[in-house]
């Protein structure tokens, strides 16, 4: 029987400075795969007199333990900003010898007395016996390689490689050299900023576009060319120009001044009244449009697929937007961060759109992006349904999201998930198909609902969210931005909405729910007294055995295992409650669908591991070998072709002989292969169960880091 001991829910007792008391509460809402704190608050300290900016600078330095810190590391202060509710919020770059760490920023957010409230962002500890401190292959040689790996034919180097240290998505480091490119390809002129591994043979890390496709004016014509930004048509105050195509952009942008200045009081798109530039008629039949870093250019369109892209106020919103979360958050333009930088531009321009021709109130329209300039002979139609992302291809749901490379890693793709959740914060209700959870709107009046979310969007963008922040920091950074501006009740919505399209994170009993992969374990797990920390595995039909195991870390969490809803305290199938972290679970012929696993934090805990495996289902239905050369590297199995299945259980299991592989499913939609299930771990071992309507599939096999052989055992009905 434990021992009862009375705690503060959800909260766990660190030291800090400067000058924090000993027994100071803290709550650590989300942290990295090495467990470093990434979202903080509480009763952190204070900044003490002077000036705030090293004050603040002072305070991270002093959080050695929370961060885990080495000593070598260093911040730079890139912003400081006072926010209308009387709070600074201080932005640091952090730099490792030297050199600064692209992906890591801290934000250090006081209140009006000084006193620390949270601290957020991501931080790298430095690592001298596993980080390089010298490049072994010239800038030169690595830019190139990494611009042939994607795919940029003739690229010119803007300037010369540069050195830096680099943090993933998978908070892995590297020493990268840096360089902007330029480059065609079929969407026209590129410029990308692309990091490549400083050491080995120089590969690609990772890209971030400088061009986002998708009130003091100026419009020019491009006269159907490239350069910009062309022939000057009509300027603020001037002579109107009777091009319609110029007149749309021209008035559009002053729309979208008009709500950042009378929603946020945000003058333009950098807060300091910089004039808007907008280039048409670029190209000919161009059929896109994009932020290029100082102003939005517009294609024409072919007249088919699109018309003239600049006569659609979501569009020129959307493209504004883009500017606005360059200066703010500054969201690298590729994978989880690339997606939130896209939705963002989908939200906030759809949210202007609905303020500007319908007073606030949304309609059907709100919810489709491009609809007035999408497909101009078919009505009705968008380019993108927030409310069902599926709708037009794109992902809805996190465990499922597409993450090949891509589209930079599927930006456009992927915004979908967070485009839904901010539909259901404003809308309430539940996912299209995906989840069972319904969601209370933020208020039962859809013009204040939306307005309660578009502001809670853009503090999040704007105070929490930095250049790295992925779907579990948006959450946190979407829920604190609720709590600051309307409280308790309207994070929960947040959160809700979060977990309708199964984002991770979250903050326990009623937080996100991270899917496990089956036998995969995950590791560094942690959490304060008190706190809820949820998993589900989908088990298929036929299996014989189910077992959870959690083992090994300090402290003392709790498993709850349930079927079909997430445990509580006093509702589950499965409790093991014992001292210390070594519990297992059990489940004979367990039924087939959803489990959920939840942590309990009887007293805090770090460095658990938890993992689920089922077994006793059918045997292999084909089993495909072969090799992968090395890091990068991809095998489509058992052909590019693909299989076809029934309606039924596909599954697969990778295993392998290289430092990390991943697995994909891919199902053919009559264009193009979409990914529908994924399986990334740290190991070459990956797992994949899914639930499929008939059709033609394919398995992908990634060579994430390293090469070697492979063996896939494939299941499908």
């Amino acid at each position: 029987m434990k021992k009862l001991i009375v705690v503060l829910a959800f909260t766990t007792t660190v030291a800090l400075a400067k000058n924090p008391t000993s027994d100071s509460k803290i709550k650590i809402h989300d942290q990295d795969p090495n467990g470093v704190p990434t979202f903080v608050t509480g009763d952190l300290g204070s900044l003490g007199a002077g000036q705030k900016d090293k004050a603040a600078k002072d305070f991270l330095k002093a959080q050695r333990e929370l961060l885990h810190m080495n000593g070598v590391e260093d911040f730079d202060a890139v912003s400081s900003v006072t926010d209308n509710l009387g709070q600074t919020h201080i932005k640091f770059q952090e730099k490792y010898r030297g050199l600064p760490v692209v992906g890591a920023e801290m934000i250090v957010h006081a209140d009006a007395s000084g006193n620390v409230i949270a601290l957020n962002g991501r931080f790298m500890p430095g690592d001298d016996e596993k980080l390089p401190r010298h490049a072994t292959v010239d800038g030169y040689s690595a830019i190139s390689n990494a611009a042939n790996e994607i795919g940029a034919d003739f690229p010119t180097m803007m300037a010369s490689p540069s050195l830096v240290y680099v943090v993933n998505e998978r908070s892995q480091a590297y020493l990268a050299w840096v360089a902007t490119i330029s480059y065609k390809d079929a969407e026209g002129a590129q410029l990308v900023r692309v990091y490549a591994n400083a050491t080995g043979t120089g590969d690609l890390i990772f890209t971030d576009s400088i061009y986002k496709r998708l009130k003091s004016r100026k419009v020019y014509t491009a006269n159907n060319g490239s350069a910009l930004p062309g022939t000057l048509l009509w300027s603020e105050g001037g002579t109107q120009t009777s091009d319609t195509t110029a007149q749309a952009a021209y008035n559009y942008a002053g729309n979208t001044y008009d709500f950042y200045k009378n929603v946020f009081n945000r003058d333009s798109y950098d807060n300091a009244g910089a004039q808007i530039i907008s280039s048409v008629h670029y190209l000919s039949n161009y059929n896109n449009a994009f932020w290029n870093g100082s102003q939005m250019v517009y294609g024409d369109g072919d007249g088919s697929q699109f018309a003239p892209l600049s006569k659609a106020l979501d569009v020129d919103a959307h493209e504004l937007t883009h500017a606005v979360t360059e200066r703010t958050a500054n969201l690298v333009y590729s994978n989880e961060s690339g997606a939130l930088n896209e939705a963002t531009s989908d939200i906030l321009g759809n949210s202007c759109e609905a303020y500007s021709k319908n007073g606030g109130t949304p309609n059907a329209n709100t919810w489709k992006v491009g609809e007035d300039i999408y497909t101009p002979s078919t009505a009705g139609d968008a380019l993108r349904y927030m409310n069902d992302p599926a709708a037009a291809g794109d992902s809805d749901y996190y465990p499922t999201r597409y993450t090949g490379t891509l589209d930079h890693g599927g930006v456009h793709t992927n915004s979908g998930i967070a485009n839904l959740a901010y539909y259901l914060m404003v809308m309430g209700g539940t996912h299209p198909r995906r989840t069972s959870v319904n969601v209370t709107p933020l208020s039962a009046t859809s013009s204040t609902s939306l307005d309660m979310a578009q502001r809670i969007w853009y503090r999040a963008l704007t105070t929490y969210w930095t250049s790295s922040t992925g779907f579990s920091s948006a959450r946190t950074g979407t829920a604190q931005a609720a709590t600051d501006l309307y409280g308790a009740t309207a994070a929960a919505s947040v959160n809700a909405a979060w977990d309708a399209v199964g984002a991770p994170g979250g903050s326990g009993g009623g937080g996100g729910t991270t899917t496990l992969t089956n036998g995969v374990a995950v590791t560094n797990l942690s959490g304060a007294t008190g706190s809820w920390t949820n998993f589900k595995i989908t088990v298929p039909s036929g299996q014989t055995q189910l077992q959870v195991v959690m083992s090994g870390g300090t402290g003392d969490a709790d498993m709850y295992v349930k079927f079909g809803s997430i445990p509580t305290s006093s509702s589950y199938n499965c409790r093991p409650y014992v001292n210390g972290n070594a519990e297992t679970c059990t489940m004979s012929s367990p039924a087939a669908g959803d489990w959920y696993i939840s942590l309990n934090g009887f007293s805090a805990y770090s460095g658990v591991t938890l993992k689920a495996t089922y077994t006793g289902g059918s045997t292999c239905t084909n089993t495909y070998t072969g090799s992968l050369s090395g890091t990068g590297a991809t095998s489509y199995q058992p052909t590019t072709s693909g299989f076809t299945s029934n309606a039924g259980t596909i599954s697969g299991k990778l295993t392998g002989t290289g430092v990390d592989f991943d697995l994909y499913l891919q199902k053919w939609n009559g264009s193009t292969w979409a990914q529908v299930a994924a399986s990334e771990g740290t190991t070459a071992t990956e797992n994949i169960t899914y639930t499929a309507t008939a059709g033609t599939y394919r398995w992908r096999i990634y060579a994430y880091s390293g090469g070697g052989t492979f063996s896939l055992c494939s299941t499908h009905p």
